[in-house]
């Protein structure tokens, strides 16, 4: 083998996109991403051609790390969207040096804290992301839940439930920003996110990050639950908060994404109110530098 490392810029789109597919084909959750879909992962996942490396072999690509950087209060922080190696290089011990020439890109641009997820089914990729340094710092779950969870809302009482627009929390306390890459506020809001919060005498008790989908006027059809943030240990705000939000009362779509696991208040909650576990899990890494 002739392995040399080039920048995803130095492809075209079309030639990205056939080495993206092949790079997923056959792992435990293949890929096969249309063109359009493709392309439009750069923009919507904040990911970019001239941060992500391509291994070659010859003039042959033959894998890919696509990466994103993000600021966030001065200090950069960088997301691995997606490690794939073509079906016929796999077994060869290319992964390793892969991630090395990957975070000689981001370390030049003085990122300090390298973030990703991968399938929890998938040890030999967490093995491989630990001996390059990343450690699991928690759990990632996929919860779901379809139809009504509660006939009628918990009453409020003294609490006040407080809707804003998701992007009018980015630079806020409000949420964690060391969180899966696509559950922080500044990408969830891109299509119809909110943040909601319950409060009480004027102070924020919880808070959570969702994004609901529904036709103007109507509805709405399916809600996907990214954070949730306690700032006291009121158990009833959380569960108020989660009626009010999830629409308890209606037969929609409920899903959590990437859900932190955390301390396992807000996931015994959810699972009390009627969500289920999905066959998906994966875990959120991280490196510092």
């Amino acid at each position: 083998m002739n392995i040399s490392y080039k920048l995803m810029s130095s492809l075209s789109f079309e030639e990205a996109h056939v080495l993206f597919n092949r790079g997923f084909k056959g792992y435990l959750v293949p890929m096969n991403l249309s063109f359009d879909t493709f392309v439009s992962r750069f923009g919507n996942d904040g990911l970019s051609p001239a941060l992500s490396i391509v291994a070659f072999d010859g003039t042959v690509p033959i894998g890919f790390v696509l990466q994103g950087i993000r600021e966030v209060d001065g200090q950069k922080i960088s997301w691995n969207g997606g490690t794939g190696i073509i079906p016929e290089y796999r077994g060869r011990k290319l992964g390793y040096s892969l991630m090395e020439e990957a975070e000689k890109i981001i370390k030049e641009l003085n990122v300090s804290i390298a973030t990703l997820e991968a399938l929890s089914e998938n040890k030999a990729a967490i093995s491989l992301y630990e001996k390059c340094g990343y450690k699991v710092e928690d759990d990632l779950l996929f919860l779901r839940a379809n139809e009504i969870l509660d006939s009628k809302l918990p009453d409020l009482d003294s609490y006040e439930i407080i809707r804003i627009p998701a992007t009018q929390s980015i630079g806020s306390d409000l949420f964690s920003t060391i969180v899966p890459w696509q559950t922080d506020a500044s990408n969830t809001p891109k299509l119809g996110g909110e943040a909601v919060m319950i409060s009480k005498n004027g102070e924020v008790q919880a808070a959570c990050l969702i994004r609901k989908k529904c036709v103007f006027g109507n509805k709405t059809e399916s809600i996907t639950l990214f954070q949730v943030k306690e700032y006291g240990n009121e158990e009833d705000a959380l569960t108020k908060l989660l009626a009010y939000a999830l629409e308890y009362d209606q037969c929609i779509n409920r899903t959590t994404y990437n859900f932190l696991k955390g301390d396992g208040r807000v996931v015994s909650s959810l699972l009390a109110s009627g969500f289920e576990n999905t066959p998906i899990s994966q875990v959120f890494m991280i490196k510092t530098f």
